[in-house]
């Protein structure tokens, strides 16, 4: 029974240290965090890659931590944050200059090229026989058209929609407002929000009523809402960025090589979410079908085994 009972012990123990080795062998597995910023290509993108990540290569996880876009910035230079899909670098040059020379955050380049930010009206107030505006073309026409947007506050004056209360791009819109000398003929008016800021602009167009403001692309609106932007509106080329950790280099280089590949275009990022807002998608079922409906775009970022590894797993969702 001794014998027997030393011999059960040990296959205990080994049967215990394979669960163990088991253990281990998951726990070696690299999490690689992604900086889920408030709005939604952001997001879409993040859950493509990790989706691409996930089925199409093996050692890794991943995980989203959501936040603004300068704390998402520095967590990616403390290395909290692995990656950063959607870095801005125009609305803040100076802190993501500093980021990058400072060694910690490594800039894989474009994710999308010149996402336009500018002032829009719809197309329908400008085009058409029943064009209320024929001759509205660039910001220095608006003078002229100021009773086509009456500010509910002060009806003697039209109202532009600037932007966003705490947004950076404020500061440009103020700059074109004044330049233009519009102070005359406009108040410039701001929103508490960018869900308040697109309420206006939809409310006009489903009544087919004249607006005028500051937007940006890629976003579901102008997807959806057939915008022109106004000439002497146009903000500098945005810089969309991929930035990650310095330590990424060397966890996780082969996901390095297809975020340096990883690029689509405006269209592209307006489509998937007027698609998202139409359906009423989460940001997964929209980077899923994304990775159905756009093979054409994503396989040219991976390795033929990695896109075969992709669709398997997408065919048994």
């Amino acid at each position: 029974m001794k014998k027997l009972s030393i011999l059960a012990l040990t296959f205990l123990l080994l049967a215990t240290g394979n669960i163990f080795a088991s253990g281990n062998a998951e726990e070696a597995k690299e999490t690689l965090v992604f900086g889920d910023v408030s709005w939604d290509s952001v997001q879409v993108h993040n859950r493509i890659m990790a989706f691409i990540i996930e089925n199409g290569l093996t050692g890794y996880d991943t995980d989203f931590v959501p936040g603004d876009t300068l704390p998402i910035l520095t967590g990616v230079q403390q290395g909290d944050i692995d990656i950063d899909m959607e870095s801005w670098h125009s609305n803040f040059p100076e802190v993501y200059r500093k980021s990058i020379e400072s060694g910690n955050v490594i800039d894989l380049g474009q994710n999308m090229p010149d996402a336009p930010q500018g002032w829009w009206v719809p197309r329908y107030l400008v085009e058409g026989p029943d064009a209320l505006a024929p001759d509205l073309k660039s910001v220095a026409d608006l003078p002229k058209y100021a009773n086509l947007f009456p500010d509910p506050e002060d009806p003697s004056k039209g109202m532009i929609l600037g932007g966003v209360a705490g947004w950076s791009q404020m500061k440009k819109s103020e700059q074109i407002f004044e330049d233009n000398n519009l102070e005359d003929t406009y108040n410039l008016a701001i929103t508490g929000g960018g869900t308040a800021l697109a309420g206006t602009m939809v409310g006009a167009y489903k009544k087919g009523e004249p607006w005028v403001g500051y937007y940006w692309a890629p976003t579901s609106i102008l997807g959806r809402l057939d915008m022109i932007r106004l000439e002497g509106s146009e903000y500098e080329p945005a810089l969309v960025n991929i930035l990650v950790n310095k330590s990424m280099i060397e966890k996780a280089p082969e996901v390095v090589e297809i975020l340096k590949k990883y690029s689509t275009t405006v269209d592209e990022n307006n489509e998937f979410l007027a698609k998202m807002e139409e359906n009423g998608w989460s940001t997964q079922e929209t980077a899923v079908w994304f990775l159905n409906n756009k093979e054409a775009v994503w396989t040219k970022w991976v390795s033929s085994d990695v896109a075969t590894k992709v669709k398997s797993a997408l065919k048994a969702l």
